[in-house]
């Protein structure tokens, strides 16, 4: 084996451009795999660590006037081991810039009661007469460090706070500080802690708690916390369905989930260039496999030697490829540092991260050996005659009107791609892969955009969005479309708590159902991510229990609303009241005509949120995964590159021989470029074509990754995206097009035409 290890050597220096197309897919297959194992895997490390250390709740309630009675039937629950009692309120933030900034404010009823993860400054003491511990992100976003006052309004008193310490809560990781935000605004809303003591001191009064955390081993009491506390129940969240966590612990399955979608299709493009580029190496070695079978290396040894070829590329840039993923895998959790806050951040991997490495090594090696099988049997003498292509007859040629119309380029490429059907199906799934790739990797980018523009352009029109305390105050003051929130159990449901929106007439929300219908009287119409999840249709009828009411409402299904965030129900206020509920909502969106002066001299108006700051805090979500999209584009592109040229290089070192041999009958070499342009034009066209309704099958599953309990994530196919991998695709098929005719220029015909030497 001296001899042909000696030969491996030569042949991978002589052809290593052959061989990269090899390395560079199974690189890329650990790459991506192993790098966002890295990341998802690191963060599920991150969370897990952070959230047990931290004791996070298992239910969090909040309801109004919560007694001493409430807490202890909450505890008598099976499963319940302890219940703690808060006070949470919403106080505005004196800023500076004049601009809305907002702190949600937390105080314990158990004067012990300790909070972990200070960050920075004191100790945090339930019993302290004076001091506040806000978040860390807010302090850095604001410039605001230990010892700053912090001017809040309480009870419509404006009071000065020193900030004694900096926090961070694992029960706020992915904190929003509104529903009305899909992405962290640190710049505009903190949370904070503040003792009871303190509390009364500032408000001159005693606040009743109106917030549970529940530490449960039972995860689902929804309906006994409905039993228990009637209609003073505000809202009932878990760790699945509370946002500041459910949102980080999405995305370790978002993020995992594309690692196992594009692994498999790099793994899969692995396997189509090992197996081409051994068979491109055979086709080229005839003879040498001739000379060294005579030279008495049986069979076996033949076959190891071309095994060792997969073998040392594939263990080459797997390797390779395993080693560099850290370096990925912190570039992805980079990007995600902005959304979530914690305190340590790692990267992990798992076994599964050998086993990926051993099966691209192994499906290397096994691509190499199904290429080389048939080639190593026979007698040397055979191998020195050269190979011989047997010819038939096609059923194409039948059809005598149509063939007799094709060119004698055309015949030939026809005839020639039904003999070689193997190869011009490699050819086909090489280019459907990057079609579909390509759209996957261009469409997610653009798709998310869309969702943003939709809602916040489309589905909804308004200028700002207010919370007022009173609502025929405001309604008599100001012009607009007032909406009514509530969480509500529904049935049918998926097992979560979903939102009913209930609304006026008015011009500011335009969603509409899926046959373009506008939401009108009569009915409930149900957004498409919570029908889907629920299995709700057209027609249904579903019972509605509105948290804050008691009451429990039967509506008919009148359509499902394609609208990808708030997802829930929506309800005209005079159905509602028809069927005797109560409206009167805390929500008002208001045009551009009411401005932030008149606003800001409203003391009924408690928030104010502006679609504009919506939309931002939405495009800056999409912009925390465009490096991510960015990186999956790259991969695309440099994957239609390699695997059109590998294949492209295979076609000519097969027809080699016959493009001599078709030159001496007198065909010229702008006849065989024609052949070639013609075999390129129909392995790519048919590649397009299948690629087209994969990759758009592709994007649904990629953009379904990214989908949540709260926010339904579409794919949104334009022409601009068919058109931008199409024509990457075309035009690298034609590049290599180019490349391959010029080499067909080269060929020395007597050497092609060789026989036994």
């Amino acid at each position: 084996m001296k001899y042909l290890n000696l030969k491996l050597r030569r042949d991978l220096r002589k052809n290593w451009q052959q061989f990269f197309s090899v390395f560079l897919m199974s690189l890329l297959s650990v790459l991506i795999f192993v790098g966002l194992q890295g990341a998802w895997h690191g963060l599920e490390k991150s969370l897990d660590s952070f959230i047990a250390s931290s004791n996070v709740p298992t239910i969090w309630g909040q309801a109004t006037n919560l007694t001493d009675e409430d807490i202890e039937e909450i505890n008598s629950l099976d499963g319940v081991k302890k219940v703690i009692s808060e006070t949470r309120i919403t106080t505005a933030i004196d800023s500076k810039n004049n601009s809305d900034k907002y702190l949600i404010l937390d105080s314990f009823s158990n004067p012990s009661q300790q909070i972990a993860n200070v960050t920075e400054g004191a100790k945090f003491s339930n019993k302290a007469d004076n001091g506040i511990w806000i978040n860390e992100e807010y302090a850095a976003s604001n410039n605001l460090s230990i010892g700053d006052d912090l001017k809040i309004t309480l009870s419509g008193k404006t009071v000065n706070v020193k900030i004694v310490g900096l926090v961070q809560s694992a029960d706020r990781i992915y904190f929003t500080g509104s529903l009305e935000y899909i992405a962290p605004n640190y710049n505009d809303y903190a949370y904070g802690y503040i003792s009871k003591k303190t509390l009364n001191k500032l408000l001159n009064t005693q606040v009743p708690s109106n917030l549970v955390e529940i530490y449960s081993s039972n995860t689902d009491i929804r309906d006994e916390i409905e039993d228990i506390l009637g209609n003073k129940l505000v809202t009932y969240y878990n760790q699945k369905t509370l946002t500041d966590v459910s949102e980080a612990t999405d995305r370790v399955g978002q993020i995992r989930n594309l690692s196992y979608l594009f692994s498999f299709i790099f793994i899969l493009l692995a396997i189509l260039a090992m197996f081409t580029t051994i068979r491109r190496l055979i086709e080229s070695q005839t003879k040498e496999i001739a000379v060294i079978k005579a030279l008495g290396y049986s069979n076996s040894q033949v076959s190891r030697h071309y095994i060792s070829f997969g073998l040392f590329v594939g263990t080459f840039g797997a390797v390779l490829g395993a080693l560099v993923s850290p370096a990925m895998s912190w570039f992805v959790l980079e990007t995600q540092k902005s959304m979530f806050s914690l305190p340590n951040w790692q990267i992990a991997y798992s076994w599964s991260s050998l086993l990926i490495v051993a099966l691209v090594i192994l499906v290397c090696s096994l691509s190499a050996y199904f290429a080389s099988r048939k080639a190593i049997t026979g007698l040397p003498a055979i191998f020195l005659r050269g190979k011989s292509k047997e010819v038939k007859h096609v059923f194409i040629e039948k059809i005598s009107f149509l063939w007799n119309k094709f060119t004698d380029e055309t015949k030939w490429a026809v005839r020639d791609a039904f003999i070689n059907r193997v190869r011009v199906l490699m050819g086909i799934v090489g280019v459907s892969g990057s079609m579909m790739l390509l759209i996957a990797g261009i469409g997610m980018p653009i798709s998310m955009n869309h969702l943003v523009d939709k809602a916040y352009n489309e589905d909804f029109s308004y200028s700002k969005r207010l919370t007022v305390s009173n609502h025929e105050l405001a309604d008599k003051t100001y012009d607009g479309q007032w909406v009514q929130i509530n969480q509500a159990h529904f049935s049918k449901d998926d097992g979560y708590n979903r939102l009913l929106i209930v609304i006026s007439q008015g011009d500011f929300v335009n969603a509409t159902t899926s046959k373009g219908e506008t939401i009108k009287e009569g009915g409930l119409y149900v957004t498409n991510g919570f029908a889907k999840a629920a299995n709700i249709k057209v027609g249904d009828t579903m019972t509605v229990k509105p948290y804050r009411d008691g009451k429990e409402y039967t509506f008919e299904v009148k359509g499902i609303v394609t609208s990808e965030t708030n997802q829930g129900a929506y309800i005209m206020s005079s159905t509602f009241e028809k069927a005797g509920g109560s409206f009167n909502p805390s929500t008002l969106l208001v045009g551009k005509e009411v401005s932030t002066a008149q606003i800001s001299n409203d003391s009924n108006i408690q928030s104010v949120i502006k679609k504009s700051s919506q939309e931002n805090n939405a495009y800056d979500f999409v912009n925390s995964l465009m490096s991510v999209f960015l990186m999956i584009i790259g991969f695309a592109l440099l994957l239609v590159v390699v695997v059109l040229y590998n294949l492209g290089s295979l076609n000519f070192v097969e027809r080699t021989r016959d493009y001599a041999t078709l030159q001496v009958l007198g065909f010229s070499k702008r006849n065989l470029q024609n052949i070639t342009m013609i075999e390129n034009l129909i392995t790519t066209s048919v590649g397009w074509i299948i690629g087209i309704p994969m990759g758009i099958w592709f994007l649904k599953q990629y953009v379904a990754t990214f989908s949540t309990i709260r926010i339904e994530y579409t794919a949104y196919v334009t022409w601009q995206v068919l058109l931008s991998a199409s024509l990457l695709v075309w035009f690298t098929s034609l590049l290599t097009t180019v490349v391959i005719s010029r080499r067909i220029r080269k060929i020395d015909m007597v050497e092609a035409l060789k026989g036994v030497e």
